[in-house]
């Protein structure tokens, strides 16, 4: 069985999209499979704290022209209102507000309308509600069925999806059960799995949720998204940790992707490949597939850079690929082979300077100013390894006082001082990308070179 809702929800915390980035991906989900965009991005101020407040003309033209897009590849482009901060569950006004919102964008097309009640206090706030209902599911699903029922009689395909502000880690809650129990039964409810972002979701959650629920689990799922304490990263690995099952036992999965569009579409892609057949999927395959299709002739030094910036919720720890580098280094250098040693931190700086200058030099710009930050770093790091090639080298001049020598251990001294420079410049880092390993090795490195130079210099007091 198919999943039967494959979309993306941008609904990350930040700078939401441009409009044109918007269309664009409207347009590859579309190629990719997907059949549902929801708009609900956290920090546009009328979609969550001004939410009462309908959108200008211009915004509302250039909406419609997702519509139309969207109708064009096969996506339904849906909006959704975030009212929960300050909404009066039993306020006909507050009723009248959602529901004229809403309807506006029914007028340019829209017939999937969301209702969401995430990161928002789990407790009634506003008086009068606190005396007419006995708890938050029960006002939210009052609330809820009352928007249902307006919008059914203008919108003629209604579908209607709720976030709860229990979304995850307990499908049993009394809160869920309630909720579920007392909304419109035509409704989706959305579920993140057992974590907010995370890290697996295996069938028995799905199974966990629908059995508590009656209900199957419309999965919001977090990945690649990377606001909060993420944005440092850059979530460009595969798409593991998802049951093949859940296409049985879930209504689908929209995922939430990152603050950069352009970049996103590596795990989105790759996402796709495992709605299309999630029993025969294979990630690590259908990331590469994923990266020579988004970048052909650049596919493989992209994926080398990826290699460095696989950390997420679902890759919890470091990238592998910077600690087995320096492990074969280590292994080759304990054991005498000082040129193989060399030659493992020669090839892999090289490949990390010459491929991120050549993405620099040919990727689409628009990607460009997205993972730019990301970019620098890994040819930063590059060039550093090749620098502690030549510090390793060079530093057994240090060993004979020959005037040949004298010059090249000062030429030793400056590569130091520019090694420690950059590394310093490292310190305050932007970034995530997965270089620890490489951080630790070289700091050693300029640490010991200098303690040989003391005793070069027989400056005891150092």
């Amino acid at each position: 069985m198919a999943f039967e809702i494959l979309g993306v929800v941008e609904g990350f915390y930040g700078k939401p999209w441009p409009m044109e980035r918007r269309e664009e991906i409207i347009k590859f989900i579309g190629e990719q499979g997907y059949n549902l965009y929801i708009y609900a991005p956290k920090d546009d101020e009328l979609h969550r704290f001004r939410w009462r407040e309908p959108y200008p003309e211009e915004f509302m033209r250039a909406f419609k022209r997702l519509v139309y897009l969207g109708e064009e590849s096969g996506v339904a482009v849906s909006v959704a209102i975030s009212p929960g901060l300050s909404v009066s569950y039993s306020s006909e006004n507050d009723l009248s507000a959602i529901v004229n919102k809403y309807l506006g964008f029914a007028e340019l097309g829209v017939e999937t309308f969301g209702l969401f009640y995430d990161d928002i206090p789990p407790a009634l706030f506003d008086e009068t509600d606190k005396k007419r209902f006995d708890t938050l599911a029960e006002a939210q699903a009052h609330f809820a069925n009352r928007v249902i029922e307006k919008l059914r009689m203008e919108v003629k395909h209604l579908n209607f999806i709720v976030c709860p502000t229990e979304y995850h880690k307990n499908p049993n809650s009394s809160y869920l059960k309630e909720l579920a129990r007392k909304l419109d039964p035509d409704a989706k409810i959305m579920w993140t799995g057992p974590q907010v972002c995370s890290k697996a979701i295996p069938v028995s959650d799905a199974m966990a949720f629908e059995e508590s629920t009656g209900r199957k689990a419309l999965y919001w799922d977090n990945y690649p998204v990377n606001d909060s304490y993420m944005i440092p990263e850059l979530h460009i690995g595969p798409y593991t940790g998802r049951s093949p099952e859940l296409s049985d036992h879930s209504a689908g999965i929209v995922l939430n992707p990152m603050i950069q569009p352009e970049a996103s579409k590596v795990a989105l892609g790759c996402a796709a490949k495992f709605f299309s057949d999630p029993w025969n999927y294979i990630p690590e395959k259908a990331w590469k597939e994923t990266i020579q299709e988004l970048f052909g002739e650049l596919s493989d030094a992209f994926e080398h850079f990826a290699l460095y910036n696989m950390q997420s919720p679902l890759h919890p720890a470091e990238s592998e690929k910077p600690t087995e580098v320096m492990e074969s280094f280590k292994a080759a250098y304990i054991n005498g082979d000082l040129e193989k040693a060399l030659t493992i931190l020669q090839n892999e700086g090289q490949t990390m300077l010459s491929g991120g200058e050549k993405l620099l030099d040919n990727l689409d710009d628009k990607l460009i100013r997205e993972i730019s930050p990301w970019l620098k770093d890994y040819i930063t790091w590059g060039k550093l390894l090749l620098e502690a090639v030549e510090i390793l080298e060079s530093r057994d001049v240090l060993f004979d006082s020959t005037a040949e020598n004298k010059k090249k251990a000062e030429r030793l001294q400056r590569t130091l001082e520019e090694v420690e420079t950059q590394l310093k410049a490292q310190t305050p880092q932007n970034t995530l990308m997965s270089c620890s390993a490489y951080r630790d090795f070289v700091s050693e490195l300029c640490t010991r070179t200098k303690g040989v130079f003391y005793l070069h210099n027989k400056d005891w007091q150092h």
